[in-house]
């Protein structure tokens, strides 16, 4: 059926899309200016699979030093990079070093005229509306980030959301008192301030244009959120200021983390907003995936059932758990971002099978979630490549006709997104 996937990858591929989830820098102003072509790739993702590969993880950070000379950084990842460039992480930057830089292959006879024609590109400007609008298709990207210093985005490219961790995950006074400087109160004394403050914070950046809030709870903690006691977890908040100190980085604050996420899903639920929830493999080395499992998650979904629960990354390895969820609860929905390169295979699969159980408006189909530009172009390729081969299986299934298929390919990239996140709002 070539004829048959050719139409659907044609279409697929002429659509204006919208991005679910981007951690890139704000403004593109705000690029890195003194780093090279390694010390940008290796800001995400990537390095990790080398780490898995063998690379001693205390070199890491030298990669992205570009005060070591390249060739010599280069020569320290050179086995593991070849090791793991098969990865879907790998195969992205492949990519997108072939379609931004016509340079085929990464290796030591290309690194130094990929780092020449990095740096001529992003000095030249102009990076922004050319990757993400002129190639990607890009109409708006979700903007979650998790770099320092922030600013308020460029809205030609980006509607943020509001990541609220820093209201859940509360490990001492000195996140208390940041807290409080963020939220513009001046002091978080007892629980009924926090609960203030996390209203205040939340009413304040509605009123900014956010899209939706955002939690990544899973990389410290379960996300089984107990409907746990006033009184329980304010022992746990007024502990915070008996020990003047950090209980831990592993989500020791469980019942207070268990309150607070209840009373930011009340928010949301008053305030229609989406939630969106990391679930399954969390980025890095080493962390609990039992952790990330979305059914934890299902205490929530019964009980606010007004919040439109956007679950990140398929769920993966979770997929199936994560399609008999969004099967069975009309405010649980499927998100793709980051999945396409987490593993190309198992995208594909899964949205073959999500077509099987899960309405089709349930379903968005892209999220770049790079802290890097160049990562969203390859990933945008794979994600587009994914989708129409998954298509293209349902129509020689029978399952889809071939304008089926076209229309739900137009359903996960623009439709989807658009309704979930409201985000009529911001499209003009």
């Amino acid at each position: 059926m070539a004829g048959v996937y050719e139409t659907i990858r044609q279409h697929v591929f002429s659509l204006e899309i919208i991005d679910t989830h981007e951690h890139l820098p704000a403004r593109e102003q705000d690029r890195d200016a003194s780093g090279d072509v390694l010390s940008e790739y290796m800001q995400h993702y990537f390095a990790a699979d080398m780490v898995s590969a063998g690379l001693d993880p205390a070199r890491v950070p030298m990669l992205s030093d570009a005060r070591i000379p390249l060739d010599k950084r280069w020569q320290m990842i050179a086995p593991f990079w070849e090791a793991a460039c098969n990865t879907g992480y790998g195969r992205a930057l492949a990519i997108s070093v072939a379609e931004l830089y016509g340079i085929t292959r990464i290796d030591a006879t290309t690194i130094g005229q990929l780092n020449a024609a990095f740096l001529q590109a992003r000095d030249k400007g102009g990076v922004y509306q050319r990757v993400l609008k002129d190639l990607c298709k890009i109409r708006v990207s979700l903007l979650d980030s998790i770099l320092p210093n922030q600013a308020q985005p460029d809205r030609r490219f980006f509607v943020p959301v509001l990541r609220v961790d820093g209201l859940i995950a509360i490990h001492g006074v000195a996140e208390l008192e940041g807290l409080a400087g963020r939220c513009g109160v001046g002091k978080i004394h007892s629980l009924s301030d926090l609960e203030d403050a996390a209203e205040r914070l939340i009413d304040s950046s509605v009123a900014s244009g956010i899209a939706a809030l955002k939690s990544a709870c899973a990389y410290e903690r379960h996300l089984r959120f107990e409907k746990v006691t006033r009184e329980a977890a304010e022992g746990e908040f007024n502990a915070l200021w008996s020990q003047a100190a950090a209980v831990g980085a592993t989500g020791g604050n469980l019942r207070l983390g268990d309150y607070m996420m209840h009373h930011v899903c009340r928010l949301a639920d008053q305030r229609g907003l989406a939630f969106q929830i990391h679930t399954g493999l969390q980025a890095g080395n080493g962390n609990y995936i039992e952790n990330a499992n979305p059914a934890l998650l299902t205490n929530l979904f019964l009980e606010y059932r007004g919040v439109r629960f956007d679950c990140f990354h398929i769920g993966y390895p979770y997929q199936q758990v994560l399609a008999n969820l969004a099967k069975n609860f009309p405010n649980v929905f499927i998100d793709f971002c980051w999945a396409h390169i987490i593993s190309p295979s198992a995208a594909v699969a899964a949205l073959v099978e999500f077509l099987d159980a899960v309405p089709a408006n349930k379903i968005s189909g892209f999220g770049g979630d790079f802290t890097t530009i160049d990562g969203v172009y390859g990933h945008n390729v794979m994600a587009r490549e994914n989708i129409a081969r998954a298509l293209t299986i349902k129509a020689e299934q029978g399952a889809l006709d071939v304008d089926r298929a076209c229309r739900i390919g137009e359903m996960l990239l623009y439709g989807n997104p658009l309704a979930i996140f409201d985000l009529g709002r911001f499209i003009r």
